[in-house]
């Protein structure tokens, strides 16, 4: 791999990164200073200076809908190239569709995301067959996003003088392959609704629209006391309705979103540690137990290469395909 971190990084840097990337849960600076025995003061100047060079990416604070009665799908979306900008205007202008890119793979067209209420099911499917009965689309597909999580890149690859090789990688794939492992992220495949109140959503509201904001800043925007957000914020962290609390360490600036759909009823645990096991920014979405998205944020000089090296685990799939995020 020829990519290496081209920014420069002392030992206290180094150290931030790697306690991250071995973490899986959120850490206070405070707690991160005594792991590290560092002070916390020195561990927030660190961290700042690594988000201004970019290269350590602030959390993105998403919610778990589906906790909160709501679904989330992934519609694949084979466009007819003649009327691609009058659907494209239903899907700027029909809420239900909540984000959108072009993509080509399997489906040449567009990927959305739509959010839908959990009694009403079916919603989905009717949309989609309403583009192709208009003759917007000639093909479609569903994947229900019943959970997520994500991993940061991996610090060591990115280094001066890192000997990570894709062979190497391929070569970590089958024996995994051949072994027993076990997928380090948690991803529930049965939800279950938690209860919440209308503070609870103005909370997830801002967090969701506000760059790591303080328990101060939402105390005072909501007319609670610090007290009051934090424990709310912890509940609703630990019931698993936020999301994406951690900053994500990402060495590069230019790279392709890559998502690989895959169903596997006997393998799929085994390709999910394979895919984890890549130095890459990678988010995991399940639909089942045997049916994954797994979207990597692959550097832009990796790319043809992660083309030609995962189709490694077509063979262990009943159905694999990628999609290009343009």
């Amino acid at each position: 791999m020829t990519m290496e971190i081209q920014v420069p990084l002392d030992e206290i840097d180094l150290d931030i990164l790697r306690a991250l990337e071995k973490g899986s849960k959120k850490i206070s600076t405070t707690d991160m200073g005594k792991q590290l025995e560092v002070p916390g003061r020195t561990i927030r100047y660190h961290m700042n200076k690594l988000k201004e060079k970019g290269i350590l990416k602030p959390p993105k604070i998403q919610t778990y809908e589906r906790k909160l009665g709501l679904g989330e799908r992934i519609l694949l979306l084979q466009s007819i190239p003649e009327r691609e900008d009058e659907l494209t205007k239903i899907l700027n202008d029909v809420s239900f569709f909540y984000y959108y890119s072009t993509t080509y793979g399997r489906y040449d067209g567009f990927l959305a995301y739509t959010m839908f209420p959990l009694v009403n099911p079916r919603i989905t499917n009717q949309i989609a067959d309403e583009l192709k009965e208009r003759g917007l689309i000639s093909n479609y597909s569903i994947f229900d996003a019943i959970d997520y999580n994500r991993k940061g890149a991996a610090v060591e690859p990115f280094l001066p003088g890192a000997d990570w090789t894709w062979s190497a990688w391929r070569e970590e794939v089958e024996k995994i392959m051949k072994n027993e492992c076990s997928f380090p992220l948690k991803l529930e495949e049965f939800p279950k609704v938690v209860r919440f109140d209308l503070s609870d959503i103005k909370i997830l509201r801002h967090l969701v629209d506000n760059e790591e904001p303080t328990l101060k800043e939402i105390s005072k925007e909501l007319d609670l006391s610090m007290t009051q957000v934090h424990k709310r914020v912890k509940r609703l962290e630990k019931e698993g309705v936020l999301k994406g609390t951690m900053p994500v360490f990402r060495p590069y600036v230019k790279y392709t979103a890559i998502s690989c759909f895959f169903v596997s009823k006997e393998h799929a645990q085994k390709m999910l540690c394979g895919f984890h096991s890549l130095p890459f920014e990678v988010h995991y979405t399940i639909e089942s137990s045997s049916k994954y998205n797994v979207q990597v944020i692959v550097p832009e000089t990796e790319v043809n290469e992660f083309l030609r090296n995962i189709d490694i685990f077509r063979r262990h799939s009943d159905d694999f395909f990628i999609q290009v995020i343009v």
